[in-house]
C-alpha cells in the first residue's frame, strides 16, 4: 500500500509527486497517461494535458497578488529543477505587459507589493525598442526582464517526473477511472484507485490533480466542484527563417488595451474597442520550425459539460476561427515574414474564486485543480502546497482559506459513513 497516490501526471501532479517524495519521505505513486505519439495513437485518446505544447508564458508580474506570489515561488526553483533533472525548460527572455493606465495600475500595485523589478516603457519607447510590433498611441508598457519569459511545459513535466522517480516515486502510465474510500478487514479506511487497464492501487491518501477532466471519471464520489470549462483557440504561426534575426530579442507579450486600426481583429473578440491577448516569441517546435503563438482572451464563449465536448474540442477545435486569429497575429507585426500556420486547442478550468482549489475533501482525499489559465507558470508551487497539505502541513504566506474548494453538492464524513453502512 502506498502512502500517497497522485492522480493526474500533468504539470501540477508531477510537481506534487516530486515534492511529496523529497519533503516527506512518503511512498508515492503518480498515475496519468503520457501524451499520445502520432495521430493514430491519439484516435482513442480521451484525457488531454495542458502541457501538450512547447511554450507557456512565465512571469511574476500579475494583476492579482496571489497568482503573482505563486509564480514567484515557482520561478525561483526552475533552475534547481533543471540542474537536478538535466532537462532545460526555462527561457528567461522577459515579459512585456502592455495596456492602458487602468490595467497597468493594478500590475504596478502588485509589483510594488511583491518587490518585482520592472521597467516602465512609454509609448514612444515601445515603438523604438520593439519596431516589429504595431502598437496604439495611448498604451505604455511594464517590462519584467528577470524571472520572466517562457517555459516548455512538456519538458518541465518530464523534469518533474525524472526527479520524482529518482526519489522513489512509482510512475504508472494509465488513466484512473475510479477513486473510492473503502473499509479494510481491520476496520480502517483506505483509498482504492482503479485504472482503465485494470490496475487496482491501494493507498492511504489520494491527491487529484486532474484539471479539466476531474468530473468526467468517478474520482470525487458524491461531490462536484464548482467550476466552468472554457475552450480557448490558439494560433501558431510559422516565422520564416529570414525574420528570425529580427525577432531575436522578442519577449513574451500580454496585452490589455485599445485596438489598433491596423489590427485584423475577429468581430466576436471586440469589447468596446478593447482587446486582450497573449503572444509568445518564436519557439522551436518538434518539426524543427519556429512558431509564434497567440491566444485571444475571452474569444470563445461556449462552455463544456461532458467528456465528449472536451475531446471534440481538442481533436477538432474551430479551424475557421483559428484562421481569423492567425490573420490577427500577422497584423500585429511589421516587416516580419510568415509561412504556414496551424491551430491548437486548450480548455481552461475556471473557478468562481479565480484561484486554484488546493483543499481536502476528507482526511484521505485532496485536490489541486482549477488553473484558471494561470497555473502553468505556478505549477511547481501549487504542487508543493498540495503535497504539504495532504501531509497535514501548510507552509506559505498565503492563507489556506484562499484555495478552499467550492462544490455544487455537499459531502461530509457522516454521509460517507452512512453510505458504507448500506453496502
Amino acid at each position: 500500500m502506498y502512502d500517497l497516490c497522485v492522480v493526474g501526471a500533468g504539470m501540477i501532479g508531477s510537481s506534487a509527486a516530486r515534492h511529496a517524495t523529497v519533503t516527506s519521505g512518503l511512498s508515492t505513486c503518480l498515475i496519468g497517461p503520457s501524451e499520445p505519439k502520432g495521430k493514430r495513437s491519439a484516435q482513442n485518446f480521451e484525457i488531454y494535458g495542458s502541457y501538450f505544447d512547447e511554450g507557456r508564458i512565465t512571469r511574476c508580474l500579475d494583476k492579482d497578488f496571489v497568482w503573482s506570489s505563486l509564480a514567484q515561488e515557482s520561478i525561483k526553483r526552475y533552475r534547481d529543477i533543471e540542474r537536478q533533472s538535466g532537462i532545460t525548460f526555462y527561457h528567461e527572455v522577459g515579459n512585456l505587459m502592455i495596456g492602458g493606465k487602468t490595467y497597468l495600475s493594478k500590475t504596478d500595485d502588485v509589483a510594488s507589493r511583491n518587490a518585482i523589478p520592472t521597467e516602465f516603457i512609454d509609448n514612444t519607447s515601445l515603438q523604438h525598442r520593439f519596431p516589429y510590433l504595431r502598437f496604439t498611441n495611448n498604451t505604455h508598457g511594464s517590462f519584467e526582464k528577470q524571472n520572466a519569459g517562457h517555459i516548455n511545459p512538456r519538458k518541465i513535466v518530464q523534469a518533474q517526473k525524472v526527479i520524482a522517480a529518482e526519489q522513489g516515486c512509482t510512475i504508472i502510465d494509465d488513466v484512473v477511472n475510479h477513486v473510492t474510500r473503502i473499509v479494510q478487514s481491520d476496520g480502517t479506511y483506505a483509498m482504492q484507485v482503479k485504472t482503465e487497464e485494470g490496475r487496482t492501487v491501494l493507498c492511504k491518501k489520494v491527491l487529484l490533480a486532474t484539471g479539466a477532466f476531474t468530473t468526467f471519471k468517478n474520482l470525487m464520489p458524491y461531490m462536484k466542484p464548482e467550476q466552468k470549462l472554457s475552450p480557448i483557440s490558439v494560433s501558431l504561426l510559422e516565422v520564416d527563417t529570414s525574420s528570425l534575426e529580427t525577432l531575436r530579442d522578442m519577449p513574451c507579450v500580454i496585452y490589455y488595451g485599445s485596438a489598433n486600426a491596423d489590427w485584423e481583429i475577429p468581430s466576436s473578440q471586440m469589447r468596446e474597442n478593447e482587446v486582450s491577448f497573449y503572444l509568445l516569441p518564436p519557439i522551436k517546435y518538434p518539426d524543427g520550425r519556429y512558431y509564434i503563438k497567440l491566444g485571444l482572451f475571452n474569444a470563445v464563449t461556449a462552455t463544456m459539460t461532458s467528456l465528449g465536448d472536451v475531446k471534440q474540442w481538442f481533436d477538432n477545435g474551430d479551424t475557421k476561427y483559428a484562421e481569423k486569429v492567425t490573420k490577427f497575429t500577422e497584423s500585429l507585426f511589421k516587416g516580419v515574414n510568415f509561412n504556414s500556420w496551424y491551430r491548437d486547442s486548450c480548455v481552461i478550468t475556471e473557478t468562481p474564486t479565480e484561484r486554484p482549489y488546493i483543499d481536502m475533501l476528507h482526511a484521505q482525499l485532496g485536490v489541486a485543480i482549477g488553473g484558471n489559465g494561470y497555473a502553468a507558470k505556478s505549477s511547481d508551487e501549487i504542487g508543493r502546497l498540495a503535497a504539504d497539505m495532504i501531509n497535514g502541513q501548510w507552509n506559505s504566506k498565503l492563507p489556506r482559506e484562499l484555495f478552499k474548494l467550492r462544490t455544487l453538492s455537499k459531502y461530509d464524513e457522516s454521509t460517507f459513513t452512512s453510505l458504507l453502512g448500506k453496502l
